[in-house]
């Protein structure tokens, strides 16, 4: 049976050694013929790439193989007579074996690093050292004068592996150093994440808890501020986020969907994670999750993924938002946070989650954790939070039953003082003047629940000084959130969704536009209330081009737009998302009338991607 501490000869590591071992012999046959200096002490060779290339890719035992192969069978291929060296066989051997062990056991991580130190110490040992000691004892070569010759055919040797590394089907070969198997790259990442096997929500937490615990937990080793509630997680994660970056923390942020690429959904410092972390946490996940009878669905997977990078990264702060609900959700997983965030409770998921604001209210209570600080963001309670509606009671009690002092916003407190397509200005008890750049009338009470975050945190220890919510607060950004892709024509894009966010969507447009008519891009999820959602929008729309977003869930273009026109609003219908937004685009600027792109978040990858190729087509012919 084999053991994992070696290599897995497979069809593709067999082919890929026996082609690296014909580079590396045409090449030293080329070099001897054509760059052959000074009876051999000065032959200008570069047959050790393959060989080292071989030993970082997959291993030492592979490098070596590959060393021997090339030194043997070159001396078959040559003239000599004399038996080969076999000290320069073994410093052959030597460059695989060391560039094998340095990547395999030193510097794991598949980059730069891995290939320069492993290539130096490659050529320092088996060709500085061992190949030296073999021509001197059977040639008498004094070797000491080609040592400037060595560093410079590594340093080039080096550069061409490094430049090899850049090409994504090359790095689909390179291996991983744990286990034997092909490590995954970009693509392959995707693809088992979004893979059948992990399709269906199934509500609990067996699967995530066996799975963290697999991989060591590596959620105990972490301070998270938990995010629930109907609307406006995202954005007050956002800001949380930046304050926390602000104040020198190294935060790592959780969010859910991504608007245009996976990688947003897990950030570290506001950047989303790079694709090798990415890819190389999923290594991680994958060969843990594979083992597991009852398989995780496809968020436990990302969860767990998720927690891995934080551990990794050694993040200070992780802001951590809820899929959906609370209580069963994989995020819930953790056994303890700073902060339970409670942004607000409405009716959304009412099949998964309950069809009462007391049900719901009770699955986003079950964040709530004993020790854990407990902010609550909606606004069904009087001022002074002596009296309040469902879910502020069942926020309130939960806390109280936990143990868990609990906060709540005080929007009585919150002045706006300015709001436009510019962003807003408030005040917020002691804060004056604070300046938010995101859009919409609803992000001054958002930027009020991290204010609030931000207070509890300095409670809890962490040094967050005013300038820092300040400068978070001004910085943050949040995409596909009442967010302006474009000035002229005026174009926006909102993500609103659910009735509470089309609500919060409608006071928006009023305040911005008044009376002024806009034209209307639209697609939803089929699950959705989009009756009501037309409702609610017809009285601003001049035009409705209705779209079909690239979902299984969504709903057909052609019966959203019979719905507006039966509300007495001209429409037209779209198979995609490209297609309607041109014609609204050419519309919009063509009759100077504001675009509003609105009705899900699953569609703003679409529509940021086609008003880049307009913009880009647009300034090839200017």
């Amino acid at each position: 049976m084999q053991k994992n501490n070696y290599r897995r000869f497979d069809t593709v590591t067999v082919t890929v050694a026996a082609m690296l071992t014909a580079i590396s012999i045409v090449i030293g046959i080329f070099c001897k013929n054509f760059l052959n200096f000074g009876g051999g002490l000065f032959r200008i060779t570069f047959e050790n790439l393959p060989i080292i290339l071989s030993g970082i890719m997959y291993g030492p035992l592979v490098g070596g193989m590959v060393g021997v192969a090339t030194d043997l069978v070159s001396y078959l291929l040559s003239s000599q007579i004399y038996p080969p060296n076999l000290i320069v066989t073994l410093g052959c051997a030597m460059v695989g074996i060391t560039s094998g062990v340095i990547s395999r056991y030193v510097i794991k991580a598949p980059g730069k690093k891995q290939i320069i130190v492993s290539g130096m110490f490659a050529h320092l040992i088996g060709s500085m050292v061992i190949k030296s000691i073999g021509l001197y004892t059977f040639y008498g070569m004094y070797v000491l004068v080609r040592i400037p010759m060595y560093l410079i055919i590594a340093t080039i040797e080096i550069v061409i592996i490094c430049l090899l590394y850049k090409n994504s089907n090359f790095r689909g070969l390179w291996r991983m150093h744990k286990g034997g198997h092909m490590s995954l790259n970009y693509a392959d990442t995707l693809k088992y994440i979004h893979s059948v096997s992990w399709l269906g929500s199934r509500p609990g937490l067996n699967r995530i808890t066996e799975l963290c615990e697999r991989l060591g937990n590596p959620q105990d080793s972490l301070s998270f501020v938990h995010v629930t509630g109907t609307n406006g997680k995202g954005s007050t994660c956002a800001m949380t986020e930046s304050i926390l970056r602000h104040a020198g923390y190294k935060t790592g942020l959780f969010t859910s969907p991504y608007v245009r690429y996976f990688n947003e959904r897990i950030a570290i410092n506001g950047q989303p994670v790079s694709n090798e972390l990415l890819c190389k946490a999923t290594e991680t996940v994958k060969k843990h999750a594979d083992k597991m009878k009852d398989s995780p669905t496809e968020f436990e997977l990302i969860t767990a993924i998720a927690l891995v990078i934080f551990s990794l990264e050694k993040c200070d702060a992780v802001i951590f938002e809820v899929g959906m609900g609370g209580r069963l959700d994989s995020t819930n997983v953790i056994k303890s946070s700073l902060v339970s965030v409670v942004t607000g409770v409405s009716l959304d998921h009412t099949a998964v989650l309950g069809n009462t604001v007391t049900a719901i209210a009770k699955e986003k209570a079950g964040i709530i954790k004993s020790g854990s600080h407990v902010l609550y963001g909606g606004k069904d309670f009087e001022c002074d939070g002596s009296n309040g509606g469902e879910a502020f009671t069942v926020i309130r009690d939960a806390a109280t039953e936990k143990n868990a002092p609990f906060d709540f916003c005080d929007y009585t407190q919150l002045k706006i003082k300015k709001t436009d397509l510019c962003g807003s200005v408030f005040d917020y008890k002691g804060y004056k003047d604070v300046s938010l750049s995101l859009l919409g009338l609803y992000q001054p009470e958002n930027a009020v629940k991290a204010i609030e975050v931000a207070e509890i945190l300095r409670e809890r220890g962490y040094k967050i000084s005013d300038e820092d919510i300040y400068e978070g607060l001004k910085n943050a950004k949040w995409a596909a959130r009442f967010e302006k892709l474009s000035e002229d024509p005026l174009v926006i894009y909102d993500g609103s969704h659910n009735p509470e966010g089309i609500e919060a969507a409608r006071v928006t447009l009023s305040h911005y536009f008044g009376q002024e008519k806009v034209n209307l891009l639209t697609g939803v999820m089929a699950d959705k209330d989009y009756s009501v959602m037309a409702e609610t929008l017809s009285p601003f729309a001049k035009k409705v081009f209705a779209v079909t977003p690239d979902n299984p869930r969504s709903l057909p273009s052609s019966k959203l737009a019979e719905l507006y026109r039966g509300l007495g609003v001209p429409s037209e219908s779209f198979d995609s998302v490209y297609g309607g937004f041109c014609a609204a685009y050419l519309d919009s600027k063509k009759n100077k009338i504001p675009l509003i792109c609105l009705g899900s978040l699953y569609m703003y990858c679409e529509v940021a991607e086609v008003y880049e190729k307009i913009t880009e087509k647009n300034k090839g012919e200017d």
